[in-house]
This record gives structure tokens, sequence and C-alpha cells, in this order.
């Protein structure tokens, strides 16, 4: 077993290992017990997946579910409700009209000094 590449989520450690061609994460908590253990045939997959993993080992962690209970709870109607554009969209709206007088797409995708 080859350790391929370390790193840190928070207070975890996460490790990619290779084996016979097959690749492995480990998520490992703070007092040293695994977490999670992702298998793959590609590294970078691999990899992504573990910080997905170590993301959701997060007590803070809500995943997609959570996240969409709560938006329903300040808009019950989803987007078409009534506070919606005055809350959410609006705004942002604006700032994504800002973003492209300032940076166009065809210029930042090209081009350096937007960040």
């Amino acid at each position: 077993m080859k350790t391929i590449r370390t790193g840190k989520f928070g207070k975890l450690i996460l490790r990619l290992v290779e084996k016979q061609g097959t690749y492995f994460g480990l998520v490992i908590g703070a007092e040293g017990g695994r977490e999670a253990l992702i298998e793959g045939a590609n590294a970078d997959e691999v990899w992504r997946r573990l910080h997905v993993e170590a993301g959701r080992a997060s007590p803070m962690y809500f995943g997609f579910d959570g996240a969409r209970a709560r938006f329903l709870r300040f808009f019950p109607a989803g987007f078409q409700s009534a506070d919606f554009d005055d809350h959410e969209r609006d705004y942002k709206v604006a700032a994504k009209m800002k973003l492209d007088k300032e940076a166009p797409l065809v210029e930042a995708a090209s081009s350096t000094g937007f960040g």
C-alpha cells in the first residue's frame, strides 16, 4: 500500500492510498478512528468523494434535504413565495449585473486580475 496524498479537513485527516491499482480514501477522526472508507479506480474522483464524506462527518452538516427544508421554512411556496424576490432574488440579480460589467465572461475566461 502506497500513500498518494494526505490532507486535513478541520480536525479530520484525509488519506489517499493506492493498492494494486485501486485507490482507497480514508477519513480519520481526531481520535484516530476511521470515519469513512472510499474505494475507486480514479485517484482524483476518490479524493473528491473523500472531501464530501469529511463534510458529512461534521456536526454542522445538514445536506441537501436539510438545506431544502430550511429554505422552505423561509419561503413556503419556494421560488414563487411573495417575499422571495425582495429577500433573495433582487440582490443576486444586481450582483450578477455588476459581475457582468466588471468581469465580462469572455475576458474573465482568458484574462487575469479579476480576483
